[in-house]
């Protein structure tokens, strides 16, 4: 009887797995934009993005109003979160430069012109309907190994709709924001505004 008892239990289970499966999110695709800068240099590769174990959980994260991070295991990245954002940088970037952007490994037998790393202190939405990106890029000469920008950056943007839908369109503009600043510096172009 017990075994029948433990057996009937299994397929309740796994309805329930079933019925719990979580959503996936993507980044919607980067917006243009309106002009490309100047690049001093042909080729640029994307490191991939360093994010904190929080940020790199598959599981959506966002911080409480009390400062306790959460993790939602019915939300869920459509893709691991350092590959999406770092895709996402790459594209952002190609759409407001004048050069070849591509993320690393670098696929050309030669090196590219310059190397960008971006190094993030805290990528996340809050309660409050707000998302907070901090952290520091860096761009490199890899050839000779100087540094040609180191820059921190604080990026806030708003969610701009409730929901996972909207952490995830948060982070998208985040990343283009970032891309805005990076570009700029590459450029020389002034710095967009705040």
């Amino acid at each position: 009887m017990r075994k029948f008892m433990k057996l009937a239990g299994v397929p309740l289970l796994a309805l329930v797995a079933a019925c719990s499966s979580p959503e996936y999110y993507l980044l919607p695709p980067p917006t243009e934009a309106p002009t490309k800068l100047a690049s001093p240099v042909r080729t640029i590769s994307v490191s991939e993005i360093s994010l904190p174990s929080y940020a790199e959980a598959i599981e959506m994260a966002v911080v409480t109003d009390q400062g306790a991070v959460e993790l939602d295991s019915s939300a869920s990245w459509a893709d691991t979160p350092r590959r999406g954002l770092t895709r996402h940088l790459v594209a952002a970037l190609g759409t407001r430069l004048t050069a070849q952007v591509g993320a690393e490994p670098w696929p050309g037998l030669d090196r590219p012109g310059l190397q960008v790393s971006v190094l993030t202190d805290r990528l996340i939405g809050n309660e409050s309907g707000s998302l907070e990106f901090s952290g520091q890029y860096i761009v490199t000469d890899p050839e000779s190994g100087r540094i040609f920008a180191s820059e921190r950056f604080d990026i806030r943007t708003a969610v701009p709709v409730s929901g996972f839908e909207g952490i995830a369109a948060a982070h998208a503009r985040a990343v283009e924001l970032l891309a805005d600043d990076i570009a700029a510096r590459i450029s020389g172009s002034p710095r967009p505004a705040a």
